[in-house]
């Protein structure tokens, strides 16, 4: 948890210093408040940013952990990888090619959802 955390937490920070400081200041020149600047102005662009890296690290550490306590990702390949060894047929891993789909294209089209969303404003 910490170290998934403090990945998270670096992926924020960039997203945040990727903004140029001229947002802030505009936004301040406006007379927003300096949490009405950030809520309205800069997170808005800073969550745009950093939100395909977000997925991916959610993904690999989905891939990392167990899914749901029943199944695990990292347990698919080596089910099918001892399938595959006991019948000397490829299919298992083709199987398990196709488990790593199901379980990771829903996440995928959420991701590609709020991009586009986001990329609207």
């Amino acid at each position: 948890t910490l170290n998934s955390s403090s990945y998270y937490g670096e992926i924020f920070r960039a997203g945040l210093e990727s903004i140029p400081v001229g947002q802030m200041e505009a936004a301040r020149s406006t007379g927003l408040t300096f949490l009405q600047a950030m809520r309205y102005v800069v997170l808005p662009q800073a969550f745009r940013l950093a939100l395909p890296p977000l997925t991916n690290r959610t993904i690999a550490i989905t891939k990392g952990t167990s899914l749901g306590s029943v199944i695990a990702v990292e347990e698919i390949i080596n089910i099918a990888t001892s399938a595959q060894s006991a019948a000397a047929n490829p299919s298992p891993l083709t199987m398990g090619a196709i488990l790593y789909l199901i379980i990771f294209a829903p996440l995928v089209r959420l991701s590609r959802w709020i991009e586009k969303r986001f990329a609207r404003w």
